[in-house]
C-alpha cells in the first residue's frame, strides 16, 4: 500500500503498517510514499527520533516503541533475531533464507553446541561468502550464497542437503541419529530431488550409503 502523507499522521501510517517493535527498514518506508521526496522522509524521521516516537536500531532499521516504553514502564529494545529473520530469513509468507551450518546442526538437536557465530544462506547475500558486521551479540555473522534460490516450498529440502552435505553421519550418537531421523520425516522428497542437483556429487553418495534418503520416500 502506498500513501501520500503529511507529518501529522506519519508515524499513525507506520504504527498500522508494521505495528510495534517490528523492525521497519528505511526501504520500506520510502515505498510507503513514493511522492514524497528522501530529504522529507528523513526529516519525518528525525522529528520522530526527537519525540523518541521512534527509535532508530541500527543504520536503516527503526521501530516504533509500544505504549510501556513511552509511559516509562520499561524500555523494550529491538530484538535482534526479529531484525536478523526479517533482513535475511523471512518476512511474513516470503522465504529467502535459513540459519545453516552449526546454527542449523543446533536447531535440529544434532550438536549440543549454541555458537557464538551465526551462519545464514541467504537470497540476500551478495557474494559466495560474505561477513557483515556483527550485532545482537554474535562474535560473527556471515551471509552465505545458496547453491539454489531459496524459496517457501524448497526452504526445508535446502536446510536437510545442508546438513547431509557437513555433518559426518556416521559420528551421531543414538540420540541425534533420531533428531535427525524426524528431521528428514519433515522433509518432502520431491523437492529434495529437485534441489539435489546443485549440491555436490558426494551429497547424493551419502544420501544412498547412509539410508536417509529411504526414510523419505
Amino acid at each position: 500500500m502506498q500513501y501520500t502523507v503529511e507529518m501529522d499522521n506519519f508515524e499513525t501510517i507506520l504504527v498500522e503498517q508494521f505495528g510495534t517493535n517490528e523492525p521497519i527498514f528505511i526501504g520500506e518506508i520510502k515505498s510507503l510514499f513514493p511522492y514524497v521526496t528522501e530529504v522529507t522522509i528523513f526529516n519525518w524521521l528525525n522529528n520522530a527520533l526527537e519525540e523518541e516516537t521512534l527509535r532508530k536500531y541500527q543504520r536503516g532499521v527503526y521501530y516504533i516503541p509500544d505504549k510501556t516504553d513511552l509511559l516509562g514502564l520499561g524500555e523494550r529494545t529491538l530484538s535482534p533475531n526479529k531484525v536478523i529473520m526479517k533482513k535475511y530469513i523471512s518476512n511474513l509468507e516470503d522465504v529467502y533464507g535459513f540459519r545453516s551450518g552449526l546454527n542449523l546442526d543446533n536447531e535440529v538437536h544434532i550438536s549440543p553446541q549454541v555458537p557464538a557465530t551465526l551462519e545464514i544462506t541467504t537470497n540476500k547475500a551478495s557474494a559466495r561468502v560474505r561477513e557483515i558486521e556483527p550485532f545482537g551479540g554474535y562474535r560473527k555473522i556471515t551471509l552465505k550464497r545458496p547453491r539454489v534460490g531459496i524459496t517457501k516450498e524448497n526452504v526445508d529440502a535446502q536446510r536437510f542437503l545442508d546438513v547431509i552435505t557437513r555433518v559426518p553421519l556416521e559420528a551421531l550418537s543414538n540420540f541425534e541419529r533420531k533428531r535427525m531421523a524426524e528431521f528428514t520425516q519433515e522433509v518432502e522428497k520431491a523437492r529434495v530431488l529437485d534441489c539435489l542437483p546443485y549440491y555436490p556429487a558426494k551429497t547424493s553418495k551419502k544420501l544412498m550409503e547412509s539410508g536417509y534418503f529411504d526414510v523419505l520416500a
